[in-house]
C-alpha cells in the first residue's frame, strides 16, 4: 500500500512539473506565480506563490474553476481580479490584495486576469468597469465588488473567502496533520496525506521529505534514498532552509550509515568491553551506534559526547559529525538537540 502510493507520487512529478507551468494538471497552479523556465530549479525561498497571472481561457477553467471546487488545502477559494494596465485604482488594489492573499497562507488564491488581454472572459463574467474583484467558491461565483473600496472593506472580502476555506494555513495544516500521521505510525495514512500536498508547490518539497520517512519507515531504505536525490534535484534552495527537509534527509542518510555499517555487537557486550578499556573511543563509537540502532539516542548521544570531552579532535570529529547527523534527524526542537547541542558546544570549548 505504502510502496504503491509512493510509486504514484513519484510517477507524479510531470504533473507537478506542468502544476508549475500553468498547464492543464494545475488544480493548484493558481498557487503558482509566473515560473521560471523548466530547466531552471525553483528557488526554495520564496514566498508563497498565492498569486497567479491567467492567460486563457482553458487556464481560467483549470486553475479558477476547477481549483475553487477542490476541496482544501489542494484547492480553495479563488479570488478574480479583473484589471488593465491603463487602471490606476487596479494598481492600488492589486497590491493590497496580494498581501491579504499572501498572509492567508495559503487558504486562498489570487487570481490576476488582464481584460485587454483576455477580453472574452471579462465579457463573459459581464465585467463592466475596472477594478473587479470576485470570490469564486465550490465552482461559483458568491461574492464581488466594483471599483475602489475602503481597506477594512477589502479585508473583509479576503476574511470572507478565508473563512469558506475553512482558515488560514491550509496547507501547514494538511502538512502538519501528515507529520502526526507518521508519528503514530499510520503509515498508509501519512503517504497518501503527503502524496496529495505535491501538488501544492510551496510544500511540494516538505511533502517529498515526508515520504521519505515514509519509505523508511516502512523499511525502504532504497525508495527513501531515492526520493532524497530527486528533492537535491527539485528543490535545491529548500534543502538547506527548510527544517523538516533538513531533517528528513539526515534521518535517511543516518539510515544508510548504519545500514553500511553492517551487523553490530550486543549493547551489553561493548558496555563489558568499555569497563576494561574506557578510553577505546572506537569500541564506544560502535556501542552509540548500536544504541542509535535500538532507537536509544539518549544514550547513544551521551556517548558520542564522551568521546568528544576526551579527544574532540579523535578520528577527524567523526564523533561530532555523526552527533550533528543525530541532531538534525531529531530537529532542533527536541528535548535532546537542545541539551546535546549545548553540551557538545561546551565541550569544545574546552
Amino acid at each position: 500500500m505504502v510502496l504503491a502510493t509512493i510509486a504514484r507520487a513519484l510517477r507524479r512529478p510531470a504533473s507537478a512539473a506542468a502544476l508549475r507551468r500553468g498547464a492543464s494538471n494545475g488544480l493548484r497552479s493558481l498557487s503558482t506565480a509566473p515560473p521560471p523556465p523548466p530547466q531552471q530549479p525553483p528557488a526554495g525561498n520564496q514566498n508563497t506563490q498565492s498569486v497567479v497571472e491567467i492567460r486563457s481561457p482553458q487556464e481560467f477553467e483549470e486553475l479558477c474553476v476547477k481549483a475553487s471546487a477542490t476541496p482544501p488545502p489542494v484547492g480553495g477559494p479563488v479570488i478574480l481580479d479583473f484589471y488593465a494596465d491603463w487602471c490606476e485604482p487596479c494598481k492600488q488594489l492589486t497590491p493590497k490584495l496580494a498581501r491579504l492573499v499572501e498572509a492567508a497562507g495559503g487558504a486562498v488564491r489570487l487570481a490576476k486576469i488582464n481584460t485587454d488581454a483576455l477580453p472574452e472572459l471579462a465579457q463573459a463574467l459581464q465585467v463592466a468597469s475596472l477594478p473587479t474583484v470576485m470570490l469564486l467558491h465550490g465552482g461559483k461565483l458568491v461574492n464581488q465588488f466594483k471599483g475602489a473600496v475602503p481597506d477594512a472593506e477589502l479585508k473583509q472580502f479576503v476574511d470572507k473567502a478565508v473563512e469558506l476555506a475553512g482558515g488560514a494555513g491550509g496547507g501547514l495544516k494538511a502538512l502538519e496533520k501528515a507529520a502526526a500521521l507518521l508519528e503514530g505510525d499510520d503509515v498508509p495514512g501519512a503517504t497518501q496525506a503527503y502524496a496529495d500536498l505535491l501538488a501544492l508547490p510551496e510544500f511540494a518539497a516538505s511533502a517529498s521529505a515526508g515520504l521519505a520517512l515514509c519509505a523508511l519507515k516502512d523499511d525502504n531504505l532504497a525508495m527513501a534514498q531515492t526520493l532524497i536525490a530527486e528533492l537535491y534535484k527539485t528543490h535545491p534552495g529548500d534543502v538547506e532552509t527548510k527544517a523538516d527537509v533538513r531533517k528528513a534527509i539526515a534521518t535517511v542518510n543516518f539510515a544508510a550509515d548504519a545500514a553500511d555499517a553492517g551487523e553490530l555487537r550486543d549493547p551489553g557486550e561493548l558496555r563489558t568491553l568499555l569497563e576494561a578499556s574506557p578510553r577505546d573511543h572506537e569500541l564506544r563509537y560502535e556501542l552509540a551506534q548500536t544504541l542509535l540502532a535500538g532507537g536509544e539516542q539518549g544514550e547513544a548521544i551521551d556517548e558520542l559526547l564522551l568521546i568528544v570531552r576526551r579527544d574532540k579532535h579523535w578520528e577527524d570529529g567523526q564523533a561530532r559529525t555523526l552527533l550533528l547527523k543525530l541532531f538534525d534527524s531529531l530537529g532542533n526542537d527536541h528535548d535532546l538537540t537542545k541539551a546535546g547541542r549545548r553540551r557538545l558546544a561546551n565541550y569544545l570549548l574546552l
